[in-house]
Order: C-alpha cells, then sequence, then structure tokens
C-alpha cells in the first residue's frame, strides 16, 4: 500500500511539474512576443520621424537646385520636349564599374555618412 501512495504521489508531482514547464513556456513566449512589438513600434515611430525629417529637408527649391547642379555637373541632361508634355531628365552616361569605388558620395542638405 505503502509503494502505491509513493507512486501516486510521484506521478501527480511529475505531471505538476510538467504543467509547470508548459506554463513557464508559454508566458516566455508571450513575453517575447510583447518585447518584439515594442521594438516593431520604437522601429516605426523612428522611421516615421526620419520621414518627417527628409520631408523638411526636401522643399522644392532644394530639389530645384540639387537637380540644377546634377544638371551643370553633367550627371544628368534634361531632356527639351517638343510638344506640351513636361521636360524630363535623363541620367548621363556614368563611369565604368571600376570607377565608382573612387567616387565621393554628395551629401544633400550638410547631412554626413
Amino acid at each position: 500500500m505503502f509503494a502505491k501512495l509513493v507512486a501516486l504521489i510521484l506521478a501527480l508531482g511529475a505531471c505538476g511539474g510538467g504543467l509547470l514547464a508548459m506554463r513557464q513556456s508559454r508566458l516566455q513566449a508571450a513575453h517575447e512576443l510583447a518585447e518584439t512589438r515594442l521594438r516593431l513600434r520604437e522601429h516605426d515611430e523612428r522611421l516615421l520621424r526620419l520621414k518627417a525629417e527628409i520631408a523638411e529637408r526636401t522643399t522644392p527649391p532644394a530639389v530645384g537646385a540639387m537637380v540644377a547642379s546634377l544638371v551643370e555637373s553633367g550627371a544628368i541632361e534634361p531632356l527639351v520636349s517638343s510638344s506640351d508634355e513636361p521636360a524630363t531628365l535623363r541620367m548621363a552616361p556614368g563611369p565604368a564599374m571600376g570607377e565608382w569605388d573612387e567616387l565621393n558620395p554628395v551629401s544633400l542638405g550638410g547631412a554626413s555618412r
């Protein structure tokens, strides 16, 4: 009789331990999901701030000045339209593939890399 009671206590203890382990893994998964959602929200907020900052810096006069400097440097060529269509821009022939490393990046609005 004593052996049956010990076996029953051990079986119930094992079941309880298993249930506690399952509960702990569910809690850990829920915690990781909440952390991921928080991190995603922070990234979205940062993205919106960056978009707003880009929108502040990219005003029509600034874009016009940038296009004018690109036309003057020969990076793009303006195409003159023969009809009522607006004029478009075409990229000028660029450097060979090996020369890209030697080019300096264009900074917009004083922003640096």
